[in-house]
């Protein structure tokens, strides 16, 4: 254990002249101050927090721990040398500074408002699946292959081929198709649904018309949809139903305060700048808004 110290001791020994030689005299006045620069200070704690969020351990990485450490401080003296020069005044500063002191106080209101009052139970869980039992499957997915002719008159002449072994793939070869890769039931539009689902594994199905030409698929795997236990659904109900809360209560927290504050909107004005932009752009504004 002692010479795993001396070891580490001499890391950080052979790795702090660069800091000091930066630093000159930043004398400290405590144990948990790592620096002075001017009349600021910097802190383990506040080192500390740069490594965690870097996933890195000062004892373990003693160099990179010191040049963190002369990063930060060449951060403050930037800073320091901006507001001398009256930087921190400008009106794009103060505008940056006050949009994100809005943001920030934003998920301040919210975190207090509205993410610690959700709230999900396991009987909540337990009682949205009884109720929603039969929707609360794992979706079943088909993998499937395309070609893409050129026009229906082409199509019809090689539809019969498709079908035969190794058909589909030469087609592919001499038109332009390839895989479309994994459809999940419910993620088709209804009018294609048939093409792809409740049909043999194996199957040929079309043909579609679009506009670059007539589709025919090929289903090279089908795997049925299943239905999920409760613990299998346990997390995913709980982040809905937390989710539906947060929206249920986000909205209440908004007709409060719109009930409490005037809010105007000068829609003239609004419809003036959409209606530049669209002059702009060579956009048409549409007629309700004129």
């Amino acid at each position: 254990m002692k010479k795993t110290n001396h070891h580490i001791s001499v890391l950080l020994l052979a790795a702090l002249p660069f800091f000091f030689a930066s630093c000159h005299h930043a004398n400290t006045t405590t144990p948990d101050e790592l620096a002075k620069v001017g009349d600021q200070t910097i802190t383990k704690a506040e080192l500390q927090k740069k490594l965690q969020e870097m996933g890195l351990n000062a004892s373990k990485d003693p160099n990179v721990t010191s040049e963190l450490l002369n990063q930060m401080v060449d951060n403050s003296l930037l800073a320091m040398e901006a507001r001398k020069e009256g930087l921190d005044k400008t009106p794009e500063f103060q505008n940056k500074i006050k949009s994100y002191e809005d943001q920030l106080l934003r998920k301040t209101i919210l975190k207090k408002e509205v993410d610690s009052k959700v709230k999900v139970s396991d009987a909540d869980i337990a009682a949205y699946y009884q109720k929603h039992q039969k929707e609360i499957r794992q979706p079943g997915y088909v993998e499937v292959r395309q070609v893409v002719f050129p026009s229906g008159q082409v199509a019809t002449k090689m539809a019969s081929r498709l079908k035969h072994r190794g058909g589909f793939s030469k087609a592919i070869k001499a038109y332009k198709g390839g895989s479309v890769g994994k459809l999940y039931e419910g993620t088709v539009p209804p009018k294609f649904t048939s093409y792809f689902f409740g049909v043999p594994e194996g199957s040929v199905t079309g043909p579609v018309e679009l506009k670059d030409g007539v589709h025919y698929f090929k289903i090279d795997r089908s795997v049925k949809g299943v239905q999920l236990t409760m613990d299998q659904a346990r997390e995913g109900i709980r982040s809905y139903l937390s989710n539906q809360q947060n929206k249920s209560l986000y909205q209440t927290l908004i007709n409060h305060l719109r009930s409490t504050v005037t809010v105007k909107i000068n829609n003239q004005a609004l419809v003036s700048m959409i209606a530049a932009e669209a002059a702009t752009k060579g956009t048409a504004v549409p007629a309700g808004q004129k």
